[in-house]
């Protein structure tokens, strides 16, 4: 005998389940907009529909709907960001303060 369940994966784990039925994936897509609404997803956040054997192998699974997990305004890391000077410094070109403003009668760099 199958047994059909649908399943909310957060993250690859599987952390709730319901009977294949209207009102287990009603419960299962509200419990997602809960996550989603208050961020605790990081990377995914799915609804699959599994079936089981008997001996509760997976027989087949399919995705039922995907969550887009994008990260807020204001949770975005800018902490690496700098300013094009700062980049430049950083990759050994260096800043007019560091070299002059003038360039010298041998070249830019005589």
């Amino acid at each position: 005998m199958l047994n059909k369940k649908y399943e909310l994966i957060k993250d690859g784990i599987t952390i709730e389940s319901h009977d294949k039925c209207r009102e287990g994936l009603d419960e299962l897509i509200e419990s997602a907009e809960m996550i989603l609404d208050e961020g605790h997803a990081e990377k995914e956040l799915m609804i699959v529909c599994t079936t089981y054997t008997s001996l509760g192998g997976i027989d087949f699974c399919e995705l039922v709907q995907d969550f887009d997990i994008s990260p807020q305004e204001d949770e975005v890391d800018e902490s690496m960001d700098g300013d094009f000077d700062s980049a430049m410094k950083s990759a050994g070109f260096g800043t007019d303060e560091d070299y002059g403003d003038e360039i010298s009668p041998m070249g830019i760099w005589g």
